[in-house]
C-alpha cells in the first residue's frame, strides 16, 4: 500500500507541476506584433489596468467606442483624442486590429475601441 500511495503522490505532483506551467501561458493571450501588421508595437505595451489616452490625428474628429472588438459592432459612444481611459481588456479582432476595452475617466463609460486609437502618450 505505502508504494500505491508514493506512486500515487508522484503522479498528481507531476501533473500539478505541468499544469502551473502551462498556467502563465493561458492566462495572458498570445499576440505577436509579426502575426498582424495592423498591431503596433505601442498596443503590445498596453496591459490591464494601464492608464491611456484616445489619440487620432484630427483632434476634433470623433473616435467610435463600440459593443465588441470590430468595426462592425454598434458605436454606443464616441470620445475625442486627448480622453484619458483605462485599459480593461484587449482582444484582437478579426480585422486583426488589436482592440481595447477602456473605461473613460470622467464618464465611467465603456466599450471598445480600436487600438490605432489608443496610445500610453497624449497627443
Amino acid at each position: 500500500m505505502n508504494l500505491l500511495h508514493r506512486s500515487l503522490a508522484r503522479l498528481s505532483f507531476s501533473v500539478l507541476s505541468l499544469a502551473a506551467l502551462a498556467a502563465p501561458a493561458l492566462s495572458q493571450p498570445q499576440i505577436s506584433a509579426q502575426s498582424s501588421p495592423q498591431i503596433s508595437a505601442q498596443s503590445m505595451l498596453l496591459a490591464y489596468g494601464d492608464y491611456a489616452y484616445l489619440v487620432s490625428l484630427d483632434s476634433r474628429s470623433p473616435i467610435n467606442v463600440r459593443d465588441d472588438a470590430s468595426t462592425r459592432a454598434y458605436a454606443r459612444h464616441i470620445g475625442y483624442a486627448g480622453d484619458r481611459v483605462e485599459v480593461l481588456d484587449r482582444s484582437v479582432g478579426a480585422d486583426g486590429y488589436m482592440w481595447f476595452f477602456v473605461r473613460f475617466t470622467v464618464s465611467n463609460a465603456t466599450g471598445w475601441v480600436r487600438g490605432d486609437f489608443v496610445s500610453l502618450e497624449d497627443y
